[in-house]
């Protein structure tokens, strides 16, 4: 099976995406905890044998990239996910800008955001009075699992008097439900790190998966360039133990330099880590995937898309619309105790 992997250098922090049900590779935890490499949370065919890694390190330093640079005209992104979470639901909409514009897209007012689910309930959206583009359902209410809802957006997006109409639907899958999470210490050099892993039992069926983490509810992956993914080619059907996420002991403040600081996530006893953890449809992960590789993918209702990346939105919008179950489990971070 061909092996491939891309590392960024000069990042401290590690994410890694992919689920093993074994413990980190020593050359993986020379890699990111040593050298200080950070390998990409998009790719889910990470864990690879040492020789691979080797060569890739000394034959590569960034990951081709296929960026569509042209300031073409602007398209319209709608951006929007149903939960099983009971709340008022969200869709962003928004015009794309240049790719490389460091100013965020313009948000569209005075659209028609409908939801229809099979069942034939009717969710009508409002906009927010001070985010122009963002649009929350006018009641709360949960996606339910296994029900398919069609999103439709009316708005008279290039000005003509007539609106155009753009739609895509999406199916909520069932609840993965996570037995615990662990902190495995990491120490070498005096260094002390602290490996967040989660256990769970993946479906005998092919998975796609997303996962957030919060520290303290912050929520530390809330762009789309930070999201957790993995598919479940290496544990198909079987219990697994996923690496997450990296964390930085409190005593390691002191020595690290300002820029290590700005990037680290320090705990103290008495930290509370949660994980969210849902199953995603193929095409939202393909999404985000594809996001991810792009330079600079971040929260497309603040950034606009390249045009070959993923979606669902019909009429040539860009974007995407999906549907999913979020879990969670969290744990206490205690120095002295297992921490599982």
């Amino acid at each position: 099976m061909k092996q491939k992997i891309s590392v960024i250098v000069g990042i401290r922090k590690t994410v890694i995406a992919g689920l093993t049900r074994n413990p980190l590779p020593i050359v993986k935890h020379l890699l990111t905890n040593i050298m200080g490499l950070r390998v990409k949370p998009a790719m889910t065919d990470v864990f690879v044998p040492a020789m691979t890694v080797l060569l890739a390190l000394f034959t590569a330093c960034t990951e081709p990239i296929d960026i569509n640079t042209d300031d073409s005209a602007p398209v319209i992104v709608i951006y929007g996910t149903l939960t099983n979470e009971y709340k008022y639901q969200e869709v962003m909409i928004s015009r794309s800008s240049p790719y490389f514009d460091d100013e965020p897209n313009q948000g569209i007012s005075g659209a028609q955001v409908t939801v229809q689910s099979s069942n034939n309930d009717i969710y009508h959206f409002l906009e927010d009075d001070s985010i122009q583009g963002l649009y929350y359902s006018r009641n709360k209410f949960s996606a339910q699992i296994g029900v398919d809802y069609a999103l439709s957006v009316e708005v008279d997006f290039d000005k003509d008097g007539i609106p155009d109409k753009y739609e895509a639907s999406a199916t909520v899958l069932p609840a993965v439900v996570p037995d615990s999470l662990s902190l495995d210490l990491v120490e070498m050099f005096g260094h002390k790190n602290y490996l967040l892993y989660l256990y769970a039992q993946d479906p005998p069926e092919e998975n796609f998966y997303l996962f957030r983490v919060l520290h303290n509810d912050s929520l530390l992956t809330s762009k789309i360039s930070r999201l957790i993914i993995s598919d479940d080619a290496l544990f198909p059907g079987q219990y697994m133990k996923g690496n997450l996420y990296r964390f930085d002991d409190i005593s390691n403040w002191e020595a690290d330099p300002e820029e290590n600081r700005e990037r680290s996530v320090y705990l103290r006893p008495g930290d509370t880590i949660e994980t969210e953890i849902s199953l995603i449809s193929k095409g939202y992960f393909d999404f985000i995937s594809q996001c991810q590789r792009e330079q600079s993918g971040e929260n497309p209702m603040f950034g606009g898309p390249a045009s070959n990346i993923e979606t669902n939105i019909s009429n040539g919008g860009v974007g995407y619309f999906a549907g999913y179950c979020i879990s969670r489990t969290s744990i206490v971070f205690e120095p002295d105790a297992k921490n599982k």
